[in-house]
């Protein structure tokens, strides 16, 4: 892809790439002091960053990923520290992270409603009423947002993107598993002619989820194999889009490989690739495969740990499986991104296994103190 240098935003690009470093390097650097790498695991580890392309692209792309990413991991990062010491900062570090990422992407918000609920809890268990009021916050912001946008529009949400996910991809996506795509066209015209005849927005938006969640509701388990094929697509998906619009490919014809893979074409679409970004897709694909598996062994592996690995590890699992089932069948590399640094994290750790460089004598000492 040729790069006009005078049209890029630099500076921009630039603090991108440097949030990237760092997150990446956060992550090694916990690694490292927790489990101690030999050389060989560093080799593993450098070979495990040079997998995973989207980390690269989308920090040279003028989009919110890699804030976002940011933001996760100091969501992550101030829920550790409020966890091994609880001080009033440290939850306000976690409800600052969460606020702005919710105002970067929407899948965030419908967290404001579970933190504030454990706010709520620890404010009851440790007796310290500022937590609650703390925990509120995000709620407040997005209440606030919701507020403002139907003074705009006359419909309280947060985001259209829910109707557009909602009637584009779920319910279309069963009605083009039931009946093929010619069905799934015709249907997604008819309800937008319904929907945009409506007089308000409002009722255009509630007509659109309406006639989308009655198709979900009469096809659950076309629906759930949906579901669960975006899931492992969130974890897995090597990247073909972003690697291609990152190299200025065209796009394949029929859609990108999720969908085709919907209605039996995979073969084909695979078949149209050049062999070098096939290659490189395997490549990754593989990598995808055996970061997945890693990060399973790593979570039982913490086991041994203390209270605040154990903590730390629940935690990143919590938000994976929490982004992978709000985005749904739209899962890809592009959406797994901002939590990516959670998985790479477990990863690591059952990179190293329970060998003699698991935890030094010290280290095991302050888990037991965690304990």
């Amino acid at each position: 892809m040729a790069l006009n240098v005078g049209k890029l935003p630099v500076l921009l690009l630039v603090v991108q790439n440097l949030l990237s470093l760092f997150n990446i390097g956060l992550v090694l650097t916990c690694w490292a002091y927790w489990w101690t790498p030999s050389a060989r695991n560093w080799g593993w580890a450098v070979l495990g960053l040079l997998t995973f392309p989207a980390q690269y692209i989308y920090a040279s792309a003028v989009m919110s990923e890699m804030l976002l990413q940011t933001a996760v991991v100091a969501l992550a990062v101030s829920s550790i520290l409020f966890i091994k010491r609880p001080k009033y900062r440290y939850f306000a570090g976690v409800m600052g992270a969460l606020i702005l990422a919710l105002l970067l992407k929407p899948v965030f918000y419908p967290l404001t409603g579970g933190l504030a609920a454990i706010g709520l809890l620890v404010a009851w268990w440790r007796k310290k009423w500022k937590l609650a009021l703390l925990g509120v916050v995000p709620l407040l912001v997005a209440g606030l947002y919701m507020q403002w946008n139907e003074q705009r529009t006359g419909y309280f949400h947060f985001s259209s993107i829910a109707e557009i996910n909602l009637l584009h991809y779920n319910a279309a996506g069963v009605v083009r598993q039931q009946a093929g795509p010619a069905a799934e066209d015709a249907w997604v015209k008819q309800v937008l002619q319904k929907a945009n005849a409506q007089p308000t927005f409002a009722l255009r938006q509630q007509l659109i989820r309406t006639e989308a969640t009655a198709v979900l509701w009469a096809h659950p388990l076309v629906y759930a194999r949906q579901q669960a094929l975006g899931m492992a697509a969130f974890f897995l998906d090597p990247g073909r889009f972003d690697i291609s619009q990152f190299v200025g490919l065209k796009p394949p014809i029929g859609g990108g490989l999720l969908a085709q893979a919907r209605s039996g074409g995979l073969l084909q679409a695979l078949a149209n690739l050049p062999w070098g970004l096939l290659v490189l897709l395997a490549v990754v694909l593989l990598a995808n495969v055996a970061r997945l598996a890693l990060a399973v062994r790593g979570l039982l592996l913490v086991r041994k740990g203390g209270r605040l690995m154990r903590a730390g590890s629940w935690l990143a699992v919590g938000l994976l499986l929490y982004v992978a089932t709000v985005t749904g069948p739209l899962g890809a590399a592009r959406f797994l991104l901002p939590v990516w640094p959670l998985l790479l994290g477990l990863a690591l750790v059952g990179l190293q296994g329970p060998t003699k460089g698991h935890l030094s004598v010290s280290q095991q000492a302050a888990a037991m103190r965690e304990d």
